[in-house]
């Protein structure tokens, strides 16, 4: 992805804002050092970045903004590893394996709290509560997706419900609240909340794609990892649809322990024929509302990145 810059500088100074003001305590020194050892993509808190360009706003409170939406997706994904009992987080073993399950929910909770603290020093109540209610609307996606765990009479429609909850509303969020602190017209808040929206869905389309590649040393989680907790995603929804004896073998293997070969198995049905052309046909759908909303904002000094944002958005392979 080809970005100026000045935005990758921005970008720089997230991850010092990230590790600035931090407790001396020694145990929540010691995990939170850990969990931002190694850089995330970021993709969220560029978004916010980018929205929020504009030679009116101050650096300062778009650094913070950024540095927040990092802190959210970052306590989301903490408390995500304690609910999958996931071993391995962005190719490093997760906070639970090595310390406790009491251990991540508590520093998920401390990794908030940083957030709002720096949230309300923005002091601006459209991004408070749109900050706050996208929170919570995370946690309802992830409570919706938990109690549909091997629910095979799940529908399409939920499971976009629930890709929009999850993920999609954070990076709408991130999106809207950059544009707000940007002093964007409400045509242009509008418009700059439809694209995170659809980006992020189709980030997480794409997310559950690669859950399915037989090469996931790039994704930095265990393979098949969805598919092994009973997890039914829209991959695996369109496979289950297109072929009755695919069908009864992968409802067969559904949240269970499989062997290797079982697992290049259940790859080769999701990653080819029908499902696959319905699922990328689904996530290009996202892909061009964007690119439709997108091509609204081409005097927006962001413009060129933010369409180098959606074609990386397309062709991740992590």
């Amino acid at each position: 992805m080809k970005l100026s810059k000045n935005t990758i500088k921005e970008l720089s100074l997230v991850s010092s804002q990230i590790k600035r003001e931090l407790t001396n305590i020694k145990i929540i020194k010691e995990i939170y050092d850990y969990i931002f050892k190694i850089d995330g993509k970021k993709i969220r808190a560029l978004l916010s970045l980018l929205a929020s360009s504009n030679k009116n706003s101050s650096k300062k409170s778009r650094i913070n903004l950024a540095t927040i939406i990092e802190l959210l997706h970052t306590a989301t994904l903490i408390h995500d590893d304690v609910v999958d009992d996931s071993y391995s987080r962005r190719g490093k073993k997760s906070v639970n394996y090595l310390w406790t399950n009491g251990h991540s929910v508590l520093m998920g909770d401390f990794i908030y709290s940083k957030a709002f603290k720096l949230m309300v020093n923005l002091d601006d109540n459209r991004i408070l509560k749109e900050l706050s209610s996208a929170t919570n609307d995370i946690a309802k996606g992830e409570l919706v997706q938990l109690d549909s765990f091997g629910r095979l009479k799940i529908t399409e429609s939920e499971l976009k419900r629930i890709n929009y909850l999850k993920t999609g509303r954070l990076f709408e969020a991130a999106s809207k609240t950059g544009a707000i602190l940007g002093t964007c017209n409400i045509n242009e808040v509008k418009t700059f909340a439809s694209i995170g929206k659809n980006i992020g869905i189709a980030f997480q389309i794409k997310d559950d794609l690669l859950d399915y590649e037989c090469n996931n040393t790039k994704i930095g989680k265990p393979k098949l990892k969805d598919f092994k907790e009973g997890k039914i995603t829209l991959p695996l929804f369109y496979a289950l649809q297109s072929n009755a004896s695919n069908r009864n073998f992968l409802l067969s293997k559904l949240g269970k322990k499989i062997s290797k070969k079982d697992e290049k198995k259940v790859s080769k049905y999701i990653l080819s024929g029908e499902s696959l052309l319905i699922t990328k046909k689904t996530m290009q759908g996202y892909i061009n509302l964007a690119a439709k909303n997108i091509a609204r904002l081409k005097t927006h000094p962001s413009y060129n990145e933010m369409l180098e944002l959606l074609d990386f958005i397309q062709g991740r392979e992590k």
